[in-house]
């Protein structure tokens, strides 16, 4: 009886130690893919310049209209626009737009954001100035 427990107890040990070697060899091959994919799908942000932009009222809409061009050496994936409203310097309102398929290296892309308007549920919010820029993910 006692020769089958030390048995049981070395094979469970044997065990352990093989999952924690997989366990290990998973998580190094995770990491490393995860890394991969994300440099292929990201960019900087400073590599997509805002190359025209401008703010039109149409249709009781407030929209941003403008161009980006990618500066970089790949395509940027996960971009999007934001513009900040203020009033006397003060924050009021964030829009933003995703562009769809991304920027393609050296091209340029248009934009359109709406920033309220349209509705009673979604007024014109009352500002003298806006911030443009880009972020990713």
């Amino acid at each position: 009886m006692k020769l089958i427990l030390e048995k049981i107890f070395h094979g469970f040990l044997l065990a352990i130690g093989f999952g924690v070697v997989l366990g290990g060899v998973y998580y190094y091959m995770t990491q490393k893919f995860m890394s991969e994919a994300m440099n292929e799908y990201s960019f900087k942000p400073e590599t997509i310049k805002i190359t025209k932009q401008r703010k039109i009222l149409r249709n009781k809409n407030l929209l941003i209209l403008g161009e980006v061009k990618n500066t970089g050496e790949k395509q940027a994936k996960g971009v999007t626009v934001n513009v900040d409203l203020y009033l006397k310097n003060d924050f009021v309102k964030q829009c933003n737009k995703h562009i769809s398929g991304g920027v393609p290296k050296g091209e340029t892309r248009n934009f359109e954001i709406t920033c309220g308007g349209g509705c009673k549920k979604n007024p014109i919010v009352e500002h003298d100035s806006y911030k443009i820029y880009i972020t990713g993910y």
